[in-house]
C-alpha cells in the first residue's frame, strides 16, 4: 500500500515535535533560509528512515529536493522545499507534477497573519485544475514564516478528483477546531495582537 497524504502529514507533524524536543536549541538557531532548509532536510532524512524509505540522489531535468523510494512495494514520495511561496508554481509545483511519485509533497510557508494559508491552498487548487496533470495525491504542507513553535503546521491534500481537505493533527487527535495546536495558535495570535 502506498503512503497517503494524510499518513505522511500525521507522521511529519508528530515526528517533527519529537525531533525538535531532542534538540530545541538547534531548532531555535535556524534563523536563515539556508539553516532552516538544512534543518528540514535533516529532519526529512530521519522521517524517511522511520517510515522505511530510502532517499534517492539523482541528477536530472526535474531535480527534486528530496526523493524517497521504498523497494518493497515501489512506493515513492517526491518532496520540494521552498521558503518563499511566491515562485512555487514556476519551479516546485512544475517539478512535482513532472515526477512519477505516488505522493508529491510541497513544504512552504505563509506569513503569520495569513496562517493557515487557505488562500494559497485555493490558488494551488485552481492551478492543479488548470494543469489537469494530477495523477496521484499532492500534499501542500504550510508552516508560518516565523515558525515560533514546532506546531505551526497545517496541510492540504489534493487528489486526482481535485478536492482539498485541510489536515490538522495533534497528539490527542481531537477535532481540528478543538485541537490544542489550533487553540494555542489562536491564543498566541490574540496575545500578539494585544501587545
Amino acid at each position: 500500500m502506498t503512503l497517503s497524504g494524510e499518513e505522511f502529514f500525521k507522521n511529519f507533524f508528530c515526528r517533527f515535535q519529537e525531533y525538535v524536543k531532542m534538540d530545541r536549541k538547534a531548532y531555535d538557531k535556524t534563523k536563515t533560509d539556508d539553516s532552516w532548509t538544512k534543518y528540514m532536510k535533516n529532519f526529512l532524512s530521519v522521517l524517511a528512515d522511520d517510515l522505511g524509505f530510502n532517499e534517492v540522489k539523482h541528477e536530472g531535468v526535474y531535480k527534486i529536493d528530496v526523493d524517497w523510494k521504498k523497494s518493497s512495494n515501489h512506493d515513492s514520495v517526491a518532496i520540494e522545499l521552498e521558503n518563499n511561496p511566491q515562485d512555487i508554481f514556476e519551479k516546485e509545483v512544475k517539478n512535482l507534477l513532472n515526477t512519477a511519485a505516488h505522493l508529491k509533497v510541497l513544504i512552504t510557508y505563509v506569513n503569520d497573519p495569513t496562517f493557515p494559508g487557505q488562500e494559497l491552498s485555493t490558488v494551488l487548487l485552481r492551478h492543479l485544475e488548470k494543469e489537469l496533470r494530477l495523477e496521484n495525491e499532492f500534499l501542500l504542507i504550510l508552516g508560518t514564516w516565523s515558525m515560533k513553535e514546532p506546531t505551526d503546521w497545517t496541510a492540504y491534500v489534493y487528489r486526482p478528483e481535485i478536492v482539498v481537505n485541510r489536515l490538522v493533527f495533534c497528539s490527542n487527535m481531537l477535532h481540528a477546531e478543538k485541537s490544542p495546536a489550533n487553540k494555542a495558535w489562536k491564543t498566541r495570535r490574540k496575545s500578539e495582537a494585544g501587545d
